[in-house]
């Protein structure tokens, strides 16, 4: 199971102002970020405004199935929207809601009671197949945690609500009908380059290893020209280390040697090949990459800056070796 982002509430808060901005300067509607999955169509839009907090953001079962949960404060509801490739067979939500539900029921059959399937018609038209069951706390308090599922579906891709309360409060009853008749997720959205680049940037600040299909994504649909280069070298360079960071060096190093074919002045293509090197106990080669990277350091982006090696989690792994570590030292800047 992939990482939590627990950054995700900060991510989304700087997400949505940048995006209110950009609304602001071109008079156009505030667009809410996309819950997408890196590898096929689909996409549900997240809440935007303040009755939800954001609370996660993870993409589980080897980065094929994201997910989003927030909480109501005031209605004391939470809400998990998912999406997922339809592996049923069955072109249909009733094949969403089988795959998702059955593995469900299996693992805690003890505690599950109350089980009801049905459908219902949302605001949007879409039709779900729903389930809505009772979880056993254990606790006089609080007997059990109230559960419904909305699934909708096509041949390739599933969309999946899920809401929950604690109690049986009739305003918690009707706030998690509210919710499920609201839920209008699009199966046949197809993700534009800001949108992998939005979702990418959150997912990278607590879990880099999960951002690196949406970064390629991204960098696939990004058109060529001077006028895309300062982001495609932003996108280029958090894939290399968010590559890096969870152990793929090679294909951080194969992304890192493609750009600098293609952009062969920018000095952090050659920074993220002396990290590789260092990691690898490379001591010669991090040497000769660092060389070129600080030899066209006047090449950052504006407003970027040089990193310092001598504070690089990588490049200090060859501080024992005295003659590169000395070299190091001589760089401009240090």
């Amino acid at each position: 199971m992939a990482k939590i982002v627990r950054g995700f509430a900060a991510g989304l808060a700087l997400t949505a102002a940048c995006l209110s901005a950009s609304a602001q300067e071109s008079a156009a509607p505030q667009k809410p970020l996309m819950l997408i999955t890196w590898f096929g169509p689909g996409g549900i839009a997240l809440p935007i405004g303040t009755d939800w907090k954001p609370e996660l953001l993870a993409v589980y079962d080897n980065i094929q199935r994201p997910v989003a949960q927030f909480n109501n404060p005031v209605s004391h509801v939470n809400v998990s929207y998912i999406l997922f490739e339809n592996h049923s067979g069955k072109a249909t939500s009733e094949g969403c809601q089988e795959d998702a539900i059955t593995p469900i029921l299996q693992n805690q059959a003890s505690v599950i009671s109350n089980r009801k399937d049905d459908h219902f018609a949302g605001q949007s038209g879409q039709t779900f197949a729903t389930t809505a069951f009772l979880v056993d706390q254990s606790v006089a308090r609080i007997p059990h945690q109230r559960n419904l599922f909305g699934f909708v579906g096509d041949a390739k891709t599933c969309a999946e609500v899920h809401i929950s309360s604690f109690g049986d409060d009739p305003r918690v009853l009707q706030a998690m009908q509210t919710v499920l008749a609201e839920f209008h997720p699009d199966l046949d959205y197809h993700p534009s380059a800001e949108d992998y680049f939005l979702f990418a940037s959150i997912l990278y600040k607590e879990a880099p290893g999960l951002s690196a299909p949406y970064y390629k994504e991204f960098l696939n649909r990004l058109p060529p020209g001077p006028q895309t280069l300062s982001i495609r070298r932003v996108a280029t360079d958090q894939l290399v280390m968010a590559l890096g960071m969870s152990g793929d060096l090679k294909d951080s190093r194969a992304v890192a040697e493609i750009a600098i074919k293609d952009d062969p002045d920018y000095p952090l293509n050659y920074y993220s090949l002396a990290c590789a090197d260092a990691e690898s106990g490379n001591a010669a080669g991090a040497q000769e990459h660092l060389q070129q990277a600080f030899d066209r350091r006047a090449n950052v982006i504006k407003g970027e800056s040089m990193p310092d090696p001598q504070k690089d989690d990588s490049i200090l792994k060859l501080k024992k070796n005295k003659n590169f570590w000395s070299f190091v030292q001589s760089l401009p800047g240090n």
